[in-house]
């Protein structure tokens, strides 16, 4: 094999490197650029009701299955609910953002891969008690987000 092709590797369940959304959501990379030779970024996320995204946009493709619970994702000026089993696909610079109804999981596919160290970049400024508005948009602009706003309310009941 060539040093810039993917290697295989198994994570286990609960395995994976820490990672964090800004708005508090847990996750864990299970598949980083580094692991895939930049293919993709695969993370699992665990969210509680209420966990919301800012709207954002960034230049890769990014999708979502949907473990468990129920999710709201704000596509493109709209909204869509989404539940176990369900799929979401954003192509690159769209704007979007999402709402979990009822606590869930998810797994969040990054193409291709690289963006994913956002969310591990967080965790690790999170942890060290320095998420700042500043660093938050130093960390976004590293990995070509762009913030566009709050998340707009879906409908009078939106948690």
């Amino acid at each position: 094999m060539r040093a810039d092709e993917p290697v295989p590797y198994t994570l286990m369940a609960g395995e994976g490197a820490p990672a964090r959304a800004p708005e508090g959501g847990a996750m864990s990379v299970k598949a980083a650029a580094a692991d895939t030779a930049g293919l993709f970024g695969l993370l699992e996320g665990v969210d509680q009701a209420g966990f919301s995204t800012i709207v954002h946009r960034h230049d890769v493709a990014e999708a979502w299955y949907v473990l468990d619970g129920e999710y709201r994702y704000y596509v493109d000026g709209r909204w869509f609910d989404v539940g176990p089993g369900g799929f979401v696909f954003v192509p690159a610079g769209v704007a979007h953002g999402l709402r979990c109804v009822s606590a869930g999981r998810k797994l969040t596919l990054l193409v291709p891969g690289g963006p994913e160290g956002f969310f591990t970049d967080v965790h690790a400024v999170t942890e060290s008690g320095g998420l700042t508005p500043d660093a938050l948009r130093d960390i976004g602009g590293r990995y070509g987000l762009e913030a566009l706003g709050p998340l707009p309310a879906d409908r009078p009941d939106a948690v």
